[in-house]
C-alpha cells in the first residue's frame, strides 16, 4: 500500500519547470552561480577566513578540556558533585525521640495517646540505588494508650477493654534518605506481636558540627489487632508528632 501512494507524491516532472520558467534557469552553457555571486570558493575568502583564524583546533581541545566551555571550572565541578551526592556522613547517628499520637484511626478511636520516646540509629554505609542515596539503621521504641473514660463511672478500671491500657515495645528495620534539611524514613517491623510499618517525615537544624535538631510526624500501622480492641477494620494506625535529637559520631 505504501508503494502504491507513493508516487502521489514524488516530485513534479522536470517538463512542468521548463515550460514554467523556460531554458535559461537549465542552460548548461551559462553559469547559474559564477564565483562572482558566491564567493565562498574563491581565493580572496580563504585569505580572509582561513582554517587557521577561523577554528584552531589546538587551542579549542585545550579550552574544552579545561571546561572553559562548559561555563564552569573545576571547583564549581567539585561543588556541584557534593551538592548531588547527598547524606554521606561516615559515622553512627543516634537520634533520641520524643512524641505524642495526635491521629488514630477507629480501632483505637476509643483510646488517648500517651507520650512515648524511642532510639533510632542509622549505620555508618551510605548505599545507593540509581540517583537515590539513603542509609540503613534501625528503631526501637515504645507506643502507649490509654481508655478514654471521660463520662463513665468506672469503679474498676479492670472492667475496661484491656484493663484501660493498651501498649509495648516496637521494633523496626529503617531506611534512611536525606534531600537537605529534610529526612524521609520507611521501616518494617514489630509492634508488640503484630508486623506492622511506618513512614517518617522530619525536618532539622544544625546544632553545631556532630549534632541536629529534629520535628516531625510518624505514621505507624499495624495489623493483629488484640482480642480486646473492638475494631471495624482489618489494622489499627495512628500518627505521633515528634521532636527528635541527633548525634554524628
Amino acid at each position: 500500500m505504501i508503494l502504491s501512494l507513493a508516487p502521489s507524491f514524488s516530485q513534479d516532472d522536470l517538463d512542468s519547470f521548463e515550460d514554467e520558467f523556460g531554458d535559461e534557469f537549465l542552460d548548461e552553457d551559462e553559469d547559474f552561480l559564477d564565483e562572482e555571486d558566491f564567493p565562498l570558493e574563491s581565493d580572496d575568502f580563504d585569505d580572509e577566513f582561513g582554517e587557521d583564524e577561523f577554528l584552531d583546533e589546538e587551542e579549542f581541545d585545550e579550552d574544552f578540556d579545561d571546561g572553559e566551555m562548559l561555563g564552569f571550572d573545576d571547583g564549581e565541578e567539585t561543588m556541584l558533585a557534593t551538592n548531588y551526592e547527598g547524606d554521606t556522613r561516615q559515622g553512627y547517628t543516634v537520634m533520641l525521640y520524643g512524641g505524642m499520637p495526635t491521629f488514630r484511626n477507629s480501632t483505637l478511636l476509643p483510646w488517648l495517646g500517651i507520650p512515648n520516646g524511642r532510639i533510632g540509629i542509622d549505620l555508618p554505609f551510605y548505599l545507593s540505588f540509581g540517583p537515590i542515596g539513603f542509609r540503613v539503621g534501625g528503631e526501637v521504641g515504645t507506643y502507649d494508650f490509654e481508655f478514654d473514660d471521660t463520662g463513665l463511672n468506672v469503679t474498676d478500671k479492670k472492667l475496661l477493654p484491656l484493663g484501660g491500657k493498651f501498649g509495648g515495645i516496637g521494633l523496626f528495620g529503617v531506611v534512611t534518605v536525606s534531600s537537605g534539611p529534610a529526612n524521609l524514613k520507611v521501616g518494617m517491623g514489630m509492634v508488640g506481636t503484630s508486623p506492622a510499618y511506618m513512614a517518617v517525615q522530619s525536618l532539622g537544624i544544625a546544632l553545631g558540627d556532630l549534632m541536629d535538631l529534629r520535628l516531625g510526624v510518624r505514621a505507624t500501622a499495624a495489623y493483629n489487632i488484640p482480642d480486646g480492641l473492638s475494631t471495624s477494620g482489618t489494622h489499627m494506625s495512628w500518627v505521633d508528632a515528634f521532636m527528635a535529637l541527633g548525634a554524628t559520631f
